[in-house]
């Protein structure tokens, strides 16, 4: 049997957190930049079909990390990317 490859929660995130109020320090900013969230990120799910870390490998160019972890015992790749031709490339094969 084969499956299809599943992309879930594809998303951008900019990069800024809110400090929660209970850290925050007196007169100190409420919100903090994070350049290691900067990008974008989903998890995928990858069929049987698919050599899903080679297609990475041989096609991004910029940063990227491709982990592969259990997701409620689910087997799936956590994708972060931070370059903006290499997270097109990513959308347009797997989106």
């Amino acid at each position: 049997m084969i499956y299809k490859t599943i992309v879930h929660h594809w998303r951008y995130d900019e990069g800024w957190r809110d400090i929660p109020h209970i850290l925050r320090k007196p007169g100190g900013p409420e919100r903090e930049f994070d350049e290691e969230m900067k990008g974008w990120h989903c998890m995928v799910y990858v069929g049987t079909d698919h050599d899903f870390e080679g297609w990475m490998e041989s096609n991004m160019t910029g940063e990227y990390d491709c982990t592969y972890r259990f997701n409620s015992g689910d087997p799936c790749y956590f994708v972060s990317i931070k370059d903006d031709i290499d997270a097109t490339k990513f959308k347009l094969k797997w989106l």
